[in-house]
């Protein structure tokens, strides 16, 4: 990935966020805050912490339902957890 997660992803897209995040990687770490707010992803930095949780969330859940699916209940108690 030559840009951060949020390249190509329209602010407000969490599907399109969530399959950038599962399908992307960089090879050295970005001050990627500063970045999404100078490529105008997100207005602020609180802001892309905001929206990096909510789309961090969405994955883990959507990895959840497929492992659930897959009847591997190791994960829910863990998972549901969390969302306490």
């Amino acid at each position: 990935m030559e840009g951060g997660w949020f390249e190509g992803v329209r602010p407000g897209d969490v599907d399109g966020a969530r399959e950038a995040i599962e399908s992307g990687s960089a090879e050295s770490p970005e001050d990627w805050p500063r970045i999404a707010v100078e490529s105008g992803f997100v207005g602020s930095e609180e802001e892309y912490y905001s929206v990096l949780h909510e789309v961090s969330v969405a994955v883990t859940r959507e990895t959840v339902r497929e492992r659930e699916r897959a009847d591997d209940k190791q994960l829910q108690q863990p998972i549901a957890a969390m969302d306490d």
